[in-house]
């Protein structure tokens, strides 16, 4: 009588499981693709995963490198937008499955929906803290594989020391130091075994100091501070790491599996359940907005999509120098830098080339300015100190792209040709990279490039030095160079008017007007002005002046 009612129970509950999964997969792939893309961009700038054997083995090496070569794999796919919402959010099933696997193994049963939804916690609590831009996949692949190393931990005391012995060295080394979670997972299991407190807490503490050892003694044999081994070595691209929040899913997971406090009655679960709703909703609250527009306009920079640029300035003035770098970029791109660069907020001549600073964040961006205006040597010279400048050391997709780039318009084929030969070995970059490569066999296809014949005859072609106060007389030497660098006499022209220096705009713009017929909006509203300075315009065309940008950002 009582075994079909069960049995029913039991299988609308699988349904719910099912459904609560399937409907967490799909949020976190929504999130991720339409939500902020531009971070999955910003992960795989920072990486070349290589199909190497050198590669591997360099991985293979370290702790927890196993976990990272996995991790990097992951992360390439992060290139395309859909892929990299789907290994997001397939990561994230993955544990919170694992996660009531463990937590039915020790305190739950299978029908027991309420308890089902507090394994959504640490998967949910991983997802908040991706939004930590220095957080690296390595950290979510590092906590699955630990998970399923505690899934096969056995159940009796003598079982568990057998286990432990092997476990927690292979798992460490695969894993990195998130064995740790291992260890006091056994650790309390073995309490919990044994019949005498004494043993069990005498066995627990083996487990740790056993796993303590492990991780010390390997500081003695590879070249990192004996703290990073602890933190781990590839879960945060910066030295700094936030402990105190990389430790709150694994914390949580051991205390869910009912190991150490078995939340049995209704009234923990409410809480809990509750806990996991205020977790859920404050997703999007975890990540940075400034940060992430700043990642927004790099990866609409690195794609050159400068109609979607200047789009979303529109949308939200740009105020830091960075995007507005990015703006004008855009605008000069487009042939709109004197039409619209007073619609915008601007930093001075900052917004236009910012001074340099060994930022891996801001410099590319700033890089691909100098690159668009023929500056091809200095474009170069910012890809590589970006590259040179992330945490971790990682090489960069995105770098080897502009290295290979500009030794290809400066006729340095064999230069070229060792960034284009590691790209071959990626998957995203092959196709572009093979293409490369027959520009080399048949340097006639660079001068049929639009974009690489084009600056081949604006760059300048010696190298010199120059200070970031002297930028305009550079975008001068430009316009000197090629009259047709319209890119280049945008700048020149907007370099005095952003700095409030009528009188050398004026000897720029008697110049330019010179050599070629450009004019714009501002232009004419600057001569308006300095003529107006001079009481040589009538009044009546000053009324209608006032209401100019030009005239407003000279006189505020």
């Amino acid at each position: 009588m009582n075994t079909k009612p069960t049995n029913n129970h039991i299988a609308k509950a699988t349904v719910w499981k099912w459904a609560l999964a399937i409907v967490m997969g799909l949020s976190a792939f929504i999130f991720w693709r339409y939500g902020y893309p531009s971070m999955m961009a910003y992960q795989e700038q920072y990486q070349l995963f290589l199909f190497d054997c050198h590669y591997l083995v360099e991985r293979l090496a370290l702790p927890g490198g196993t976990a990272a070569y996995v991790a990097e794999f992951l992360t390439q796919f992060y290139n395309t937008p859909v892929f990299g919402a789907l290994v997001i959010s397939l990561l994230l099933v993955t544990s919170q499955q694992l996660s009531w696997l463990l937590m039915r193994n020790n305190a739950y049963k299978t029908e027991d929906l309420s308890a089902y939804l507090l394994s959504f916690l640490p998967s949910l609590l991983i997802w908040r803290i991706m939004g930590d831009e220095s957080l690296m996949l390595a950290y979510i692949v590092a906590f699955i594989i630990v998970q399923a190393a505690m899934i096969f931990a056995p159940k009796t005391r003598n079982a568990l020391l057998i286990y432990i012995l092997p476990a927690i060295p292979i798992t460490y080394w695969i894993a990195g130091p998130m064995v740790g979670m291992l260890a006091l997972y056994t650790g309390i299991r073995l309490i919990k075994t044994c019949n005498r407190k004494i043993e069990g807490f005498s066995l627990a503490a083996f487990s740790l100091v056993y796993t303590t050892l492990i991780v010390a003694a390997s500081s003695y044999f590879l070249p990192y501070p004996t703290v990073r081994f602890f933190l781990g070595l590839f879960y945060y691209r910066s030295i700094e790491v936030p402990t105190h929040i990389m430790c709150l899913s694994p914390m949580l997971l051991l205390i869910l599996t009912g190991v150490t406090i078995p939340l049995a009655n209704k009234l923990c679960k409410t809480v809990a359940v509750a806990v996991v709703t205020v977790v859920a909703s404050s997703l999007g609250s975890a990540i940075d907005s400034q940060k992430y527009a700043l990642m927004d306009y790099d990866c609409l920079v690195r794609q050159q999509r400068w109609a979607d640029i200047v789009a979303k300035a529109e949308q939200k003035t740009p105020d830091l120098p960075m995007s507005v770098c990015a703006t004008n970029l855009a605008l000069a791109m487009t042939g709109k830098l004197g039409d619209r660069c007073f619609d915008f907020y601007q930093h001075g001549t900052e917004g236009l080339l910012p001074e340099f600073e060994r930022n891996f964040n801001t410099i590319l961006v700033t890089g691909d300015a100098y690159f668009m205006l023929g500056l091809v040597n200095t474009g170069q010279r910012y890809a590589f100190e970006a590259m040179e400048s992330i945490p971790n050391y990682n090489k960069s997709g995105r770098v080897f792209k502009r290295l290979a780039e500009t030794n290809l318009i400066n006729g340095q084929y064999k230069a070229a040709e060792k960034y284009l030969k590691a790209l071959q070995k990626t998957i995203f970059y092959k196709k572009w990279a093979d293409r490369r490569m027959e520009m080399i066999r048949n340097p006639k296809l660079i001068d049929s490039h639009p974009m690489y014949s084009y600056l081949r005859k604006v760059r300048l072609t010696d190298d010199f030095l120059f200070s970031d106060k002297e930028t305009d007389k550079l975008c001068g030497q430009l316009v000197m160079h090629n009259k047709e660098n319209l890119v280049a006499i945008q700048y020149l022209l907007m370099f005095p008017l952003l700095n409030k220096d009528l009188n050398t705009f004026m000897q720029y713009y008697t110049y330019v007007k010179s050599i070629s017929k450009y004019s714009s909006q501002a232009c004419e509203d600057a001569v308006a002005l300095a003529y107006a300075q001079q009481g040589k315009l009538p009044q009546a065309q000053m009324e209608r002046y006032k209401s100019s940008p030009v005239w407003r950002y000279f006189l505020k």
